[in-house]
């Protein structure tokens, strides 16, 4: 598939272009797992304690929540493409600096550069996509990126402990390096540069706000999980970053009475369809990954051994990388609604069948419920995404990837912590099972409410020819 663009005249091989976009996305995915297994050698070859080297996964994804924001913006006035190849770039920095690093201020600084490269093309690989491809493409390449999203999540401990195990922490260090580079380097060739941009302010001081509310919250999560979650710290952090949230919320709403929606950026909020669209993707991802961290846990409890965890956890990217392109290429032919609805139905019932069910179950008998909650991720994934950058003018497309990406993170921030809490706590870890299965079932089956109700009235207003729906 080709496209011949206006000016210049050149003509762009999609496929090519596809693929290299979701490269990307794939790097930053790997990037955030790999160095688990690590952690342990990275800390005896730095001589600081291992939970200061947890660090260097913690600031990564913090760093990227934090200029996500701010990188979808400079892609709409910049140019999206312009910001995306020059973020692959620092990533490639980043990780070198990260191999070459003498001390735990150097890695964590560097690793700090690679997190803000990654900001950079997470932000606007999406806007990218939407931007190239036809409405009737839109879908399957954005189910292919959630192929290469899983696909980074499933390689990269398997990827990392592989190469800690045969040469050294650095190496996996080294190979994003050169593995970004090659990546940066075709999508400078390859990817054709913007035709459209926008104007407007910068909101640092909505970035400023946001990234304290961030940081006191994974510091917060980070000091519970040492300690105590309900240590005067700990709890103080917690209400930090809760009053700073309803703060910005509150600003927010009074910056939208009171100034053009194209000055303050907050106007994307107002359309029902695409704050539906954003609490779908928090609450799915804090839901997924609240279960990963929940399954392996009751599994070894059972008496599974590690290596069978493994297997049985692999199912759910594996059926994600599956179901994904297979969801978008239906959104494509049939309309969004219908596959989404189905998707959220079944991981609903899925998580509430976990939650019933799973003290009594075996270990091999988990397989099917892992298997079926990746399905379900992959029926969601590429719909939602579509119809959410659907809504987006095209001035906004970089904001709206941006937005999107930061509600992946926050909803895996929330996930990791809820499940975590709730694994620790009582002396009845099957009961704690119960509750974060059945909590998460319910908060999916509650989101799955409001996106029938906001997209079909939302489709009125917007055209019913794009949504497909009658």
């Amino acid at each position: 598939m080709s496209l011949t663009m206006p000016s210049p005249e050149r003509v762009v091989n999609l496929t090519a272009v596809k693929v290299v976009i979701c490269l990307g996305a794939f790097l930053s995915n790997l990037s955030a797992g790999m160095f688990n297994i690590s952690l342990v050698d990275i800390s005896a070859d730095l001589q600081i304690p291992v939970a200061s080297a947890q660090w260097v996964v913690s600031i990564y994804l913090l760093v990227i929540s934090v200029l996500l924001p701010v990188m979808g913006r400079l892609g709409d006035r910049f140019g999206r493409c312009k910001v995306h190849n020059l973020g692959l770039f620092a990533f490639a920095a980043g990780a070198l600096g990260c191999a070459l690093a003498q001390n735990e201020a150097m890695l964590l600084g560097f690793r700090v550069l690679q997190g803000a490269g990654a900001s950079m093309y997470q932000a606007t690989n999406m806007a990218l996509i939407v931007s190239l491809f036809p409405a009737e493409q839109r879908g399957r390449a954005l189910g292919l990126m959630s192929t290469f999203v899983a696909a980074g999540s499933m390689a990269g401990p398997a990827l990392g402990g592989f190469l800690v195990q045969w040469f050294a922490w650095e190496s996996n260090f080294w190979l994003l390096a050169v593995v970004a580079g090659a990546v940066g380097v075709l999508a400078h060739r390859l990817i054709p540069r913007d035709t459209e941009t926008a104007g407007g302010r910068m909101n640092l001081a909505g970035a400023a706000w946001m990234a304290v509310c961030l940081t006191s919250l994974m510091v917060a999560f980070d000091l519970g999980s040492r300690s105590s979650f309900l240590s005067v710290p700990v709890l103080l952090l917690l209400a930090v970053s809760v009053g700073l949230a309803a703060g910005y919320t509150g600003y927010a709403r009074f910056a939208q009475r009171n100034s053009p929606p194209a000055e303050n950026g907050f106007s994307l909020f107002t359309d029902r369809s695409f704050a539906a669209g954003i609490v779908i993707t928090v609450i799915t991802y804090m839901a997924a990954f609240a279960a990963q961290l929940a399954l392996p846990s009751l599994l070894r409890l059972s008496g599974a051994e590690p290596a069978w965890v493994g297997l049985i956890m692999i199912g759910y990217p594996l059926a994600l990388v599956v179901t994904a392109p297979v969801s978008g290429s239906i959104a494509d032919r049939k309309g969004p609604l219908g596959i989404l609805a189905a998707g959220l139905l079944l991981m609903s019932v899925t998580l509430l069948a976990l939650g019933l069910g799973s003290p009594a179950l075996r270990a091999g008998a988990m397989v099917l419920p892992v298997v079926l909650l990746g399905c379900a991720m992959g029926m969601i994934t590429s719909p939602n995404t579509s119809i959410v950058m659907g809504l987006a003018a095209k001035s906004q497309l970089g904001r709206v990837s941006s937005i999107l990406a930061l509600s992946r993170n926050i909803g895996m921030m929330f996930g990791t912590a809820a499940g975590g809490l709730m694994i620790s706590g009582g002396n009845r870890p099957n009961g704690s099972y119960v509750a974060v299965f059945v909590a998460c079932a319910a908060a999916v089956g509650l989101s799955s409410v409001w996106p029938l109700y906001s997209f079909r009235h939302s489709s009125k207003r917007k055209g019913a020819e794009h949504l497909h729906i009658p």
